[in-house]
């Protein structure tokens, strides 16, 4: 509930937002999802309301840092969980595109997850891609085109046009999707051709310049594809490339002569528009085509929007017939979309806007704002703190214990505090006199005595054994005896990507860090490490990975366990203690 009321609250200053957002971080490295995700929406209201930044690059900082958090656990939770995670993972990508991108792997489908979460990870890839991971996000929804799942088996080939009309794979990308949809084109399963079909139209108004290897099979593939999206899909795609297919008139006449055995109005519609283009790009062959086609169209009273279109061209050209210019003109219209602009139905700018007001709610799950869908007397009302804030933005950051961190290091540790000893550190002073004069300030006529002060716990300390060894055998079953809710997730920024295993190894041994075993991978070093505190006998046992994707900024993300700890508080201490060890190692 306290996490649930930061997003309300307006910080007086700069100073003030970064001592909440230093105080709610080590919240990030439990493993409770829904603290996790109220701290995440936390750190963005905060970001939001901070003063003198460059909000964009707050909310890049931010997302940066919840990253590995949320990947975390995505990859450990149930499949209710990891929906929602994922949904609003996705928002998060929207919000700040590029964060992710190196973590793409973890957003491939497996076999034994639910269809949804397959379905959101398909829809999810297109949004990671940049030069670097093409390829390979390219390679992985191309396997699943030829999933049994037909919807499974659509939205991979959508994700793929998406790539290709963002143009974000880089050189050559957009190509080498166009060659695949068009060998899709000669598949033998009904719903790839016809989705293949229409994913091209898309490509082609975005890149024109691919007409020449788009353009051949489409007179072989309007035999055989059967689907009506699918269909008009083809007859427009011969009406943009007739000017490269030469068969394109000969394919539309033969739909022209069999047009009352055609009962879908879309496909209808294209015919009409397709000719009318042959007609300006080869006026020989198709005027008389074109005559039959406009006499059926105009009788058809199937579909108003037919009946009025065959209505206008016919009516165009012939009150146009000295300047036939005029119908090119309103017939060829400009289609194709520059690069650096997204079709309308995915400009969703303000959509996600007043989403991510509504963070960690239903609203990310269902893609609307709760307004669209709680009856307005249920709706619940953010209401922040008035702008005028109640303390002096100088007063507001006053008692603070230590200098605040620079904005772009908000979440750098605070120096501990420094212990004044006074010069008379000797001498003990006696415990003040008792007193038998007590004070009834409620006025409850309790005369007892005042209950003696409670003594203060001592400190908890760390101090790791120098020398500790286990065997394997120990580790494991002291691993297994942990349950795995009590383990601590959490990350260490690195200052740069080690050479090998034994540059983190010796770093750690330093700190009297064991480590059981270790090996490097592809594309990450695994370790597994222990140790041991010689106050309390606590064995800690960690397992953790660095990821080689990021070389710049490299994270060892870790689990840690802490067994044989009889005071579980003092535990959770003692971890942070050590957190504190392995960034002086590693850090």
């Amino acid at each position: 509930h306290v996490l649930e009321l930061i997003p309300r609250y307006i910080p007086a200053n700069e100073e003030e937002g970064f001592q909440i957002m230093n105080l709610l971080d080590p919240v990030l490295r439990t493993s409770n999802s829904g603290a996790v995700m109220a701290t995440i929406r936390a750190f963005l209201s905060l970001a939001d309301n901070i003063n003198g930044n460059d909000l964009e690059a707050m909310q890049r900082q931010v997302v940066g840092r919840i990253k590995a958090p949320l990947i975390t656990l995505v990859a450990s939770g149930s499949p209710e969980l990891v929906y929602c995670l994922l949904k609003h993972v996705e928002s998060l990508i929207d919000l700040c595109p590029g964060i992710f991108d190196d973590e793409y792997r973890q957003f491939y489908v497996r076999y034994h997850e639910p269809t949804n979460i397959k379905y959101l990870k398909i829809n999810i890839l297109p949004k990671l891609t940049n030069p670097d991971n093409a390829p390979d996000i390219v390679a992985e929804l191309a396997e699943n085109v030829a999933d049994v799942d037909v919807t499974m088996s659509r939205l991979a080939v959508r994700s793929m046009t998406r790539i290709a009309c963002r143009d974000v794979g880089g050189a050559g990308c957009a190509e080498s999707i166009a060659r695949r949809l068009v060998e899709m084109l000669d598949l033998n399963v009904t719903h790839v051709c016809s989705e293949a079909a229409t994913a091209l139209t898309a490509v082609i108004r975005k890149h024109p310049s691919l007409k020449s290897f788009i353009a051949p099979p489409l007179p072989r593939a309007l035999r055989y594809v059967t689907e009506p999206s699918g269909k008009a899909s083809i007859v427009y795609l011969l009406g943009e490339c007739g000017d490269v297919v030469r068969e394109a008139p000969y394919a539309l006449e033969k739909l022209i002569d069999s047009y009352d055995e055609i009962s879908e109005p879309n496909v209808k519609i294209a015919l009409l528009t397709s000719t009318m283009k042959l007609f300006f790009l080869r006026p020989p062959e198709v005027q008389r085509m074109l005559g039959r086609l406009l006499g059926k169209a105009t009788e058809d009273v199937s579909s108003q929007d037919l009946h009025d279109r065959a209505l206008m061209y016919y009516r165009l050209l012939r009150s146009s017939s000295g300047n036939p210019h005029v119908v090119e003109s309103v017939v060829k219209t400009n289609v194709v979309i520059p690069e650096t602009i997204n079709f309308s139905e995915e400009d969703d700018g303000e959509l996600r806007a007043a989403l991510m007001e509504e963070f960690n709610t239903l609203s990310i799950m269902y893609g609307k704002p709760s307004e669209t869908f709680i009856r307005e007397e249920f709706q619940v009302k953010y209401v922040k703190m008035p702008e005028e804030h109640p303390l002096e933005p100088s007063v507001a950051g006053a008692g603070a214990a230590a200098p605040i961190p620079p904005a772009n290091d908000i979440y750098a540790e605070e120096p501990a505090p420094v212990a004044v000893v006074p010069e008379d550190a000797g001498a003990v002073a006696p415990p003040p006199a008792a007193s038998d004069h007590v004070v009834d300030l409620l006025g409850f006529g309790d005369s007892a005595p005042a209950p003696a002060p409670a003594i203060p716990a001592s400190p908890v300390g760390l101090s790791l054994v120098p020398a500790f060894s286990m065997s394997g055998e120990d580790y494991e079953s002291k691993w297994g005896a942990v349950a795995e809710p009590d383990a601590i997730v959490t990350t260490v920024a690195m200052s740069r990507l080690p050479a090998s295993t034994d540059v983190v190894e010796e770093s750690l041994m330093n700190k009297h860090v064991m480590t059981m075993a270790s090996g490097e991978l592809d594309t990450e070093f695994k370790f597994f490490l222990y140790a041991q505190d010689s106050v309390s006998g606590t064995v800690f046992l960690i397992q953790s990975n660095i990821s080689k994707a990021s070389p710049n900024e490299p994270l060892m993300i870790l689990t840690i366990k802490a067994s044989g700890g009889e005071n579980p508080s003092e535990s959770k201490q003692k971890v942070d203690m050590l957190m504190e060890v392995l960034n002086a190692a590693l850090g």
